[in-house]
């Protein structure tokens, strides 16, 4: 059991087993994807176009290992992303087929220089989509970088955000967000 009380399975398609879990993939998943992956992927685009390579991979394997954690919230993995503690586990609930391939692939970006590059950050793009879909929404995740996308990122987190309390987990967004400053 995890301490979201679900067993965690084989197999990376194997539905979550509870309410819980459920809930904390979709929602918490969406989250890291709006406000992590996208970030980081922005990242290594400049980073391929400025010809910094080295830049490029170091962000890829944080963009990739982020993207797997994503991955993990279905069985058992963590839900409170801790970016700069140590304890954080990206690969727990990820097969190690998964974890393998996304970490070769982020590997792959120290050759992407012209062309090479831009087939590469297809290839992350791919990754990322691949993500995205499993959290089974009917359309796209909003670009929260955009004036529009923005808006529909915090009605996403306001949708969520009673049946995240309802249940017990904690919060889409940091408190400062949400909070009026008057």
């Amino acid at each position: 059991m995890t301490s979201l009380g679900t067993q965690a399975t084989a197999g990376a398609e194997a539905p979550p087993t509870d309410l819980r879990r459920l809930l904390a993939f979709r929602a918490h998943g969406a989250a890291r994807l709006l406000l992590g992956c996208r970030a980081r992927l922005e990242d290594v685009e400049g980073a391929v176009g400025a010809g910094q390579t080295e830049v490029a991979v170091l962000m890829a394997y944080d963009l990739v290992q982020l993207s797997l954690s994503v991955r993990g919230l279905r069985t058992e993995g963590e839900l409170v992303y801790g970016r700069d503690e140590a304890g954080f586990d990206p690969f727990a609930g990820v097969p190690a087929e998964e974890a393998e391939a996304g970490l070769l692939l982020a590997a792959e970006g120290r050759e992407a220089v012209g062309a090479r590059g831009e087939e590469w950050l297809e290839r992350l793009r791919g990754h990322l989509r691949d993500t995205e879909a499993l959290l089974g929404y009917g359309e796209p995740l909003p670009d929260v970088r955009s004036g529009t996308g923005l808006m529909k990122g915090f009605k996403l987190a306001r949708t969520w955000q009673p049946l995240l309390h309802r249940v017990g987990l904690p919060d889409l967004l940091p408190d400062a967000w949400t909070r009026r400053a008057d």
